[in-house]
Protein backbone atom coordinates (compact mmCIF):
# COMPACT_ATOMS: atom_id res chain seq x y z
CA UNK A 1 0.00 0.00 0.00
CA UNK A 2 1.17 3.35 -0.80
CA UNK A 3 2.08 6.09 1.76
CA UNK A 4 -0.56 8.14 -0.05
CA UNK A 5 -3.40 5.62 0.37
CA UNK A 6 -2.62 4.53 3.91
CA UNK A 7 -2.77 8.57 4.85
CA UNK A 8 -5.72 9.06 2.96
CA UNK A 9 -7.35 6.16 4.68
CA UNK A 10 -6.49 7.33 8.10
CA UNK A 11 -7.34 10.94 7.34
CA UNK A 12 -10.65 9.49 6.33
CA UNK A 13 -10.91 7.44 9.70
CA UNK A 14 -9.89 10.52 12.05
CA UNK A 15 -12.37 12.87 10.00
CA UNK A 16 -15.13 9.83 10.50
CA UNK A 17 -14.30 9.25 13.86
CA UNK A 18 -14.30 13.14 15.19
CA UNK A 19 -17.77 13.57 13.14
CA UNK A 20 -18.91 10.73 14.98
CA UNK A 21 -19.33 12.20 18.31
CA UNK A 22 -16.97 8.75 19.91
CA UNK A 23 -19.39 6.14 18.58
CA UNK A 24 -16.32 3.35 18.39
CA UNK A 25 -15.71 -0.07 18.69
CA UNK A 26 -12.56 -2.42 18.41
CA UNK A 27 -13.10 -5.20 15.71
CA UNK A 28 -11.71 -9.03 15.24
CA UNK A 29 -11.93 -9.83 11.32
CA UNK A 30 -10.81 -12.71 9.46
CA UNK A 31 -11.70 -14.69 6.37
CA UNK A 32 -9.38 -16.60 4.51
CA UNK A 33 -5.45 -16.56 5.14
CA UNK A 34 -6.16 -13.16 7.15
CA UNK A 35 -7.04 -11.98 10.95
CA UNK A 36 -6.59 -8.69 12.41
CA UNK A 37 -7.42 -6.80 15.62
CA UNK A 38 -8.60 -3.12 14.41
CA UNK A 39 -11.02 -0.37 15.26
CA UNK A 40 -13.78 1.75 13.68
CA UNK A 41 -16.33 4.59 13.84
CA UNK A 42 -20.09 4.29 13.11
CA UNK A 43 -23.17 6.93 13.15
CA UNK A 44 -25.91 5.08 14.43
CA UNK A 45 -29.67 6.16 14.33
CA UNK A 46 -32.96 4.82 15.62
CA UNK A 47 -36.84 5.56 14.96
CA UNK A 48 -39.08 4.15 17.77
CA UNK A 49 -41.39 2.03 15.93
CA UNK A 50 -43.10 0.87 19.64
CA UNK A 51 -42.56 1.53 23.33
CA UNK A 52 -39.68 -1.36 23.22
CA UNK A 53 -38.68 -1.49 19.48
CA UNK A 54 -36.72 0.34 16.97
CA UNK A 55 -35.89 0.63 13.48
CA UNK A 56 -32.00 1.04 12.82
CA UNK A 57 -29.66 2.61 10.31
CA UNK A 58 -25.85 2.55 10.94
CA UNK A 59 -23.19 3.83 8.51
CA UNK A 60 -19.56 3.20 9.64
CA UNK A 61 -15.67 2.46 8.69
CA UNK A 62 -14.03 0.00 10.37
CA UNK A 63 -9.46 -0.25 9.66
CA UNK A 64 -7.05 -3.19 9.85
CA UNK A 65 -3.72 -3.91 9.39
CA UNK A 66 -1.53 -6.49 10.11
CA UNK A 67 1.76 -7.44 8.72
CA UNK A 68 2.00 -4.52 6.15
CA UNK A 69 -1.14 -5.56 4.99
CA UNK A 70 -4.30 -3.58 4.88
CA UNK A 71 -8.32 -3.95 4.62
CA UNK A 72 -10.82 -0.88 5.33
CA UNK A 73 -14.54 -2.09 5.35
CA UNK A 74 -17.65 0.82 5.22
CA UNK A 75 -20.87 -1.05 6.32
CA UNK A 76 -24.11 0.63 5.50
CA UNK A 77 -26.94 -1.54 7.43
CA UNK A 78 -30.78 -1.44 8.15
CA UNK A 79 -31.83 -3.08 11.49
CA UNK A 80 -35.01 -3.92 14.01
CA UNK A 81 -33.74 -3.64 17.56
CA UNK A 82 -35.91 -5.76 19.91
CA UNK A 83 -35.60 -4.54 23.75
CA UNK A 84 -36.17 -7.90 25.64
CA UNK A 85 -37.51 -6.34 28.50
CA UNK A 86 -40.22 -4.55 26.47
CA UNK A 87 -39.11 -0.60 28.05
CA UNK A 88 -36.86 0.42 25.24
CA UNK A 89 -34.17 0.26 27.36
CA UNK A 90 -32.20 -2.29 29.23
CA UNK A 91 -30.93 -5.75 27.28
CA UNK A 92 -31.36 -5.73 23.44
CA UNK A 93 -30.98 -7.94 19.95
CA UNK A 94 -30.62 -6.34 16.79
CA UNK A 95 -30.46 -8.12 13.59
CA UNK A 96 -29.24 -6.28 10.60
CA UNK A 97 -28.60 -6.55 7.16
CA UNK A 98 -26.92 -4.33 4.35
CA UNK A 99 -24.08 -4.03 1.97
CA UNK A 100 -19.99 -3.59 3.19
CA UNK A 101 -17.91 -1.82 0.75
CA UNK A 102 -14.30 -2.82 1.74
CA UNK A 103 -10.79 -2.43 -0.12
CA UNK A 104 -7.73 -4.08 0.82
CA UNK A 105 -4.08 -4.58 -0.27
CA UNK A 106 -3.82 -8.32 0.26
CA UNK A 107 -2.34 -9.77 -2.89
CA UNK A 108 -3.76 -13.37 -4.28
CA UNK A 109 -3.34 -14.61 -8.16
CA UNK A 110 -6.27 -14.47 -10.15
CA UNK A 111 -7.09 -17.63 -12.82
CA UNK A 112 -4.98 -15.78 -15.12
CA UNK A 113 -2.02 -15.87 -12.85
CA UNK A 114 -2.03 -11.63 -12.14
CA UNK A 115 -1.64 -10.17 -9.31
CA UNK A 116 -4.81 -8.49 -7.65
CA UNK A 117 -5.97 -7.24 -4.46
CA UNK A 118 -8.73 -9.53 -2.46
CA UNK A 119 -11.83 -8.61 -2.97
CA UNK A 120 -13.96 -8.27 0.88
CA UNK A 121 -17.36 -6.41 -0.49
CA UNK A 122 -20.26 -7.89 -0.58
CA UNK A 123 -23.52 -8.35 1.24
CA UNK A 124 -23.50 -8.48 4.63
CA UNK A 125 -25.85 -10.26 7.86
CA UNK A 126 -24.87 -9.69 11.48
CA UNK A 127 -26.55 -9.35 15.08
CA UNK A 128 -25.99 -7.52 18.04
CA UNK A 129 -26.31 -7.78 21.60
CA UNK A 130 -26.45 -4.87 24.22
CA UNK A 131 -27.52 -2.81 27.12
CA UNK A 132 -29.35 0.54 26.43
CA UNK A 133 -29.27 2.68 29.01
CA UNK A 134 -32.10 5.56 29.62
CA UNK A 135 -32.42 7.72 27.19
CA UNK A 136 -30.90 11.19 27.80
CA UNK A 137 -32.95 13.67 25.49
CA UNK A 138 -32.50 12.59 22.34
CA UNK A 139 -29.20 10.31 22.85
CA UNK A 140 -29.04 6.76 24.28
CA UNK A 141 -26.11 4.85 25.17
CA UNK A 142 -25.35 1.61 24.55
CA UNK A 143 -22.65 -0.98 25.11
CA UNK A 144 -22.81 -3.76 22.67
CA UNK A 145 -20.71 -6.77 21.04
CA UNK A 146 -22.01 -7.68 17.10
CA UNK A 147 -20.92 -10.26 14.87
CA UNK A 148 -21.39 -9.84 10.97
CA UNK A 149 -20.25 -11.86 8.15
CA UNK A 150 -19.74 -10.13 4.79
CA UNK A 151 -20.79 -12.45 1.87
CA UNK A 152 -17.50 -11.49 -0.79
CA UNK A 153 -15.45 -13.40 -2.49
CA UNK A 154 -14.57 -14.66 0.63
CA UNK A 155 -16.91 -15.12 3.39
CA UNK A 156 -15.55 -12.63 6.01
CA UNK A 157 -16.35 -12.72 9.67
CA UNK A 158 -15.79 -9.68 12.03
CA UNK A 159 -16.57 -9.66 16.05
CA UNK A 160 -17.38 -5.71 17.19
CA UNK A 161 -17.51 -4.69 21.23
CA UNK A 162 -19.18 -1.39 20.86
CA UNK A 163 -19.28 2.07 23.19
CA UNK A 164 -21.69 4.56 21.37
CA UNK A 165 -25.04 5.99 21.43
CA UNK A 166 -27.92 6.05 19.00
CA UNK A 167 -29.84 9.87 18.04
CA UNK A 168 -33.46 8.69 18.27
CA UNK A 169 -35.47 10.45 15.85
CA UNK A 170 -39.69 10.60 16.45
CA UNK A 171 -41.15 9.84 20.13
CA UNK A 172 -42.19 6.60 21.52
CA UNK A 173 -46.13 5.50 21.26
Amino acid sequence: MTKYRKFLILLIFMSTSTALKAQLQVDYLSFKGYSSIGFGGFFNFSVPVSDANYVTGEIGLDVFSKNDEHVAIAPLLVGYRYTLDQTGAGFYLEPNVGYSFAGTDIQITDQNGNYVDQKVSGISTGIGFGYLFEPSGKIQFNLGLRYEHIFGDVGSNMFSFRISHAFIFGKRE
